[in-house]
């Protein structure tokens, strides 16, 4: 953020204060916490994964384990969704319109939507909390070195 304080009024020095205070102290850790359901540094055989059918996270019948690439273990358990179980996602990809729920010709709301989505995701990366987690968490499935 570029600010040129001298170059405004009294109440733009105000305003411009109170921007640079608050992005200051402002704590990114909070976008961290809305959505960081796992640690990647302490996975293990007891966490399991969800489907995602029709909006809602729900388990399945079996599970199977995802082996850890740095330690040969078992890393978490995902879900190994059965022929009997499918019915919910047919259900979901029937209901969804041939063009898609994201075509910008036909859902422009929804396109712009996603535009914003993407730019609080660009923003939330400049977090170094949020950076770290998201190698880190790349790291546990696909190891390399943080060069």
């Amino acid at each position: 953020m570029f600010l040129r304080p001298q170059a405004l009024s009294a109440h733009g020095k105000a305003a411009a204060n109170s921007v640079v205070k608050a992005s200051q102290t402002r704590s990114i850790s909070h976008h961290l916490k809305a959505f960081a359901t796992i640690d990647p540094n302490n996975l293990s055989g007891s966490d399991k994964g969800f489907n995602l059918v029709k909006g809602a996270w729900v388990p399945s019948q079996k599970y199977k384990d995802l082996v850890d690439p740095l330690k040969g273990g078992t890393m978490c358990k995902i879900p190994d969704t059965q022929m009997e179980e499918i019915e919910p996602f047919v259900e979901s990809l029937q209901s969804c319109p041939k063009t898609g729920l994201h075509n910008p010709f036909n859902n422009k709301e929804r396109y712009l939507m996603l535009s914003e989505v993407n730019r609080k995701v660009v923003e939330c990366m400049h977090d170094k909390e949020v950076f770290d987690f998201f190698v880190k968490s790349i790291q546990r499935l696909c190891p390399k070195s943080r060069v």
